[in-house]
């Protein structure tokens, strides 16, 4: 990215401004030149993505809701009112609640963008309610829970760190990933830069792009990667490839784990996933005779099914059967990310008492994870335990089952949303406050990677829109609050969330531009001295944390609630398997569909389907379908491909004509995580 030089100004007019930003049309951050006049952006120089380009767009597009809003319920007419109203009357409404039925009837709710997350955990607090929840709930949350409860904390972001290019690498495991169109810089990712060097396994029910590029692609049917993972461990013990020296002194249950996947021989894993024998066998030997080996894993893609959490650990510990846990090439913890300091309690804030919503079923995502399970929201509406709901950044196609949120959401007493555009959450809101982007709002941005910045409003808000932070201080103002939120001064909660960093806030440049905090180097196989941060000390190939609420100790496999197999009476009017959330390098998730710029290069949602499959319902590409499933349908336009196996479908989320996850049943719940079964589910595809 080359920096802008700025443009002289015009006689008469403001000097030209140069800030160095980032941009957020995703959660990466990456870095931004932004040339301005006043309140007019004259340049901006962004790396090469296309999500980055609608930036502009998305700030001075004529469909952004620019001024404050209420009304007495959902259904009334919005009526405007200035910045100060709006607030206070949000104010009111959710103090009412607090005096006549608890601080703890009310929900506080983050999505995108996550810059506010330090605060509105601060502010529930403040408040009085142990009910703080984001879309960690299904995305992510899980992921973390599952390598802490096999790992321990230092493991916590196994997924993340396993994205890290190690020139080590013997042996590349890309599970469920498609970098072309989700990890930046997409086609020019190294995975699939390096394909042709290093050997690459590859598995997802989809021919992606790097698939295509893999010396091996196996083709799973959707819910059966624990099988499969099962299976590769079959092979490597019983050819004799696992690390036993590795095994003997660092793992925990690995005799009872060694005795349940005797089971998963190659052609009955075969018969499960659908995935050949020989290629099963082959992918194990060469991912456990090829070291060092690293496993790519997603955040998603194996913990939304409903035994997420336990694939996704058959999957993980793949990496400690054969040894390759904390090599370079290998997968290695990542406890030297940058963390800034916690602000969620300290300064006269105590963490609420009472339990977390979803505390009772999900007791280990909640208490590692530590916030709410987001998916009984709707639930907990319904059973007068929530009266109020404030939201930011938050679209309620998140949930499955969405039409059951929303009738829900209409009932509260209070609902405030926060946003750019208009969106099926505004439109259960009662209170709705302007969101300003990124160009107009001030942040502390500290990468996991050491990078540190105080990105400064490049120009002024639109209308009456706030920044995330500048909301948050003025709500908890309104609600007697505001000494606890540092009098109001933003500066000072950043300077104290850089406490344990060598640097201060005070030393960051003001025009934007980054500083670097250098991280510690941590040595290989530090697990030799310190062990692991688990129960035991060792690799929990069986959980003791599991077994100590009843769940299944070990990976065990189990069939998705509703697959071909386990729901034949569902099967029988919903024959196909139906996965979504495969990611648009256009989009992220919900966001950017209204803007014209990304718009025309995906102008409409379409539903994946094998030929065989659209053959026998009289369906050709570009055909109006109709999706369908026990709890919904919907239409989308039919893309006809062989990428996809027979007999599933895949479906795009996040379009509000075509809101997939109201197919979604919201019982299906993984019983460890809560996560919902976006990744593998029935439906029917009829042509419409």
């Amino acid at each position: 990215m080359d920096d802008v030089v700025a443009r002289p100004a015009a006689e008469g007019l403001n000097e030209t401004k140069t800030t160095y930003s980032t941009c957020y049309m995703c959660t990466t951050n990456c870095p931004i030149t932004v040339v301005s006049q006043g309140d007019e952006i004259l340049d901006i120089s962004h790396p090469e993505c296309v999500r980055a380009t609608a930036m502009l767009e998305q700030r001075e597009s004529d469909k952004r809701l620019v001024h404050a809003m209420i009304r007495d319920r959902a259904e009334d007419d919005w009526r405007m009112v200035n910045w100060d109203d709006a607030i206070a009357d949000a104010a009111g409404r959710l103090d009412a609640i607090r005096r006549n039925d608890g601080a703890d009837k009310v929900a506080f709710v983050v999505g995108y963008t996550k810059e506010s997350r330090p605060y509105m955990r601060r502010i529930a607090n403040a408040f009085g309610s142990p009910h703080y929840i984001t879309e960690s709930s299904c995305c992510f949350g899980a992921t973390f829970v599952a390598s802490e409860l096999t790992f321990g904390e230092d493991y916590n972001h196994f997924f993340q760190a396993g994205r890290m290019r190690h020139e080590e690498a013997r042996c590349r495991v890309v599970w469920s990933n498609n970098p072309k169109d989700s990890l930046i810089p997409y086609s020019r990712h190294y995975l699939l830069a390096e394909a042709g060097k290093v050997p690459v396994i590859v598995v997802d029910p989809r021919r992606t792009s790097i698939a295509e590029a893999a010396e091996i692609h196996l083709q799973p049917r959707p819910g059966t990667d624990g099988a499969l993972a099962l299976g590769w461990a079959h092979v490597i013990l019983n050819e004799g490839l696992e690390d036993r020296d590795f095994l003997d002194r660092h793992a925990h249950g690995f005799d009872e784990y060694r005795e349940y996947v005797k089971d998963f021989t190659p052609e009955r894993v075969e018969e499960i996933t659908r995935v050949p024998a020989e290629k099963i066998a082959a992918a194990a030997r060469l991912y456990a005779t090829s070291k060092p080996a690293q496993i790519t894993i997603s955040q998603e893609a194996l913990v939304q099914h409903t035994n997420g959490l336990q694939t996704h650990r058959a999957v993980m510990l793949l990496s400690a059967l054969t040894g390759n846990l904390d090599v370079k090439g290998g997968n290695r913890p990542w406890p030297e990310r940058l963390k800034q300091k916690g602000v969620a309690a300290g300064g006269g804030v105590e963490n609420a008492p009472g339990k977390r919503m979803g505390h009772e079923r999900f007791p280990l995502f909640v208490d590692h994870y530590n916030e709410g399970q987001a998916m009984l929201l709707a639930e907990s509406i319904e059973q007068g335990k929530i009266k109020g709901v404030v939201a930011m950044g938050t679209n309620l196609m998140m949930w499955p089952n969405s039409n059951r949120l929303e009738k829900a959401l209409r009932t509260l007493d209070v609902f405030l949303v926060a946003d750019f555009f208009d969106t099926p959450t505004v439109d259960a809101a009662s209170v709705f406050l302007p969101t300003a982007t990124h160009l107009e709002r001030q942040d502390l941005v500290t990468t996991l990677g050491g990078r540190v910045q105080y990105r400064p409003a490049a120009v002024s808000p639109r209308g009456a829109a706030h920044g995330d932070t500048e909301m948050l201080f003025d709500l908890a103002a309104a609600l007697g609050h505001g000494d606890q939120f540092w009098g109001g001064d933003i500066h000072a909660s950043y300077a104290e969330r850089m406490t344990p960093l060598t640097m201060g806030f005070d030393d960051l440049p003001k025009n934007g531009k980054s500083m670097n905090e250098q991280l510690d180097e941590r040595r290989e196989r530090e697990y030799e001295d310190v062990g692991f941060k688990t129960p035991t000390g060792k690799v929990e190939f069986s959980s003791t944390e599991l077994a100590g609420i009843g769940q299944d100790a070990l990976p065990v496999y189990r069939e998705p609630k509703w697959s071909p197999v386990s729901a034949p009476e569902v099967a029988k009017d919903y024959p196909l398997v139906l996965t979504s959330g495969g990611r648009s390098n256009n989009f992220t998730h919900s966001q950017g569909r209204n803007l014209e710029t990304l718009r025309k290069r995906e102008p409409h949602p379409r539903i994946q389907m094998n030929p065989k499959d659209a053959a026998a319902r009289g369906i050709s590409d570009g055909d109006d379908v109709v999706i369908s499933s026990p709890v919904n349908a919907i239409g989308m336009k039919a893309w006809v491909t062989d990428i996809i196996l027979d007999g599933v479908v895949h479906a795009p989320h996040g379009w509000r004509e075509a809101n997939i996850n109201s197919l979604y049943p919201d019982d299906n719940l993984d019983p460890v995580s809560g996560y919902p079964s976006f990744k593998s589910s029935l439906c029917q595809v009829e042509k419409a």
